[in-house]
């Protein structure tokens, strides 16, 4: 009997007692929610950070214009393109766009950066464009656009006498390779001065035409004026 009543006092009493509650979860919630809410605030920094830099190095930079092939003297500045460099390293020394009205003074390769004193400025000589056949085997093997060439005169007879001198120093406007008949000539376009445009069409008539290049260490549009050597100057690739 007296082990019925502890049993049964036992029962009574935890009948009495309240349930047990979950544990609280508040507490891991609220941390969780902080947690993300720094990560946003470290999200935000590093884009005004990163946004700060970009302006500055934009601020750093100056857009200028360089060569996308060789330019001989007296070629006009239709061969450019902008890129972005140091203006720190570039200062003042490089043409920027847009290119204006003006032939070169010296010539500048593929790739370099086009210094403003290399621009005589004024509008281009009175020329005219004069396309001639030349057999491959008497043309430069890198003749291009831009080329800059002396034109000969050779008599497609010896008896009729030795080659001679036509025009110096004359660009090349074009190049075709499409053949101009059996020969397999190259169409080469060249701009030629209107006052001299009779003698080239003569030596075309007259014979062969070979072209002569004028290497770049020759070229000079003024006596006793020296090309600068060009300085490197670290570019933005990918970055006009």
């Amino acid at each position: 009997m007296a082990g019925g009543r502890g049993r049964t006092r036992e029962s009574a009493e935890s009948l009495a007692r309240p349930p047990a509650s979950p544990p609280a979860r508040r507490l891991r919630r609220a941390r969780l929610g902080d947690l993300r809410l720094w990560l946003g605030l470290v999200l935000v920094a590093g884009s005004m950070l990163v946004g700060a830099r970009l302006m500055g190095a934009d601020d750093d930079t100056v857009v200028v214009l360089r060569a996308t092939r060789d330019l001989a003297v007296g070629a006009g500045l239709d061969g450019l393109a902008p890129v972005r460099v140091s203006r720190a390293a570039a200062g003042d020394l490089y043409l920027e766009g847009p290119a204006p009205d003006g032939v070169l003074r010296w010539p500048v390769q593929a790739g370099e950066l086009v210094p403003r004193s290399a621009v005589a400025s004024g509008p281009r000589a009175d020329s005219r464009l004069v396309t001639v056949p030349v057999d491959p085997m008497h043309a430069p093997p890198a003749l291009q656009r831009g080329s800059l060439v002396d034109v000969w005169s050779v008599p497609g007879d010896p008896e009729q006498g030795e080659p001679g001198l036509v025009l110096p120093a004359v660009s090349v406007a074009d190049v075709s390779t499409d053949a101009l008949g059996m020969g397999g000539e190259l169409a080469v376009v060249l701009d030629v001065p209107s006052g001299q445009v009779a003698a080239v069409v003569d030596a075309a008539r007259g014979g062969g035409v070979d072209l002569v290049a004028v290497p770049a260490r020759s070229q000079s549009a003024d006596a006793g004026d020296a090309a600068p050597s060009p300085s490197p100057v670290p570019v933005a690739e990918g970055r006009p």
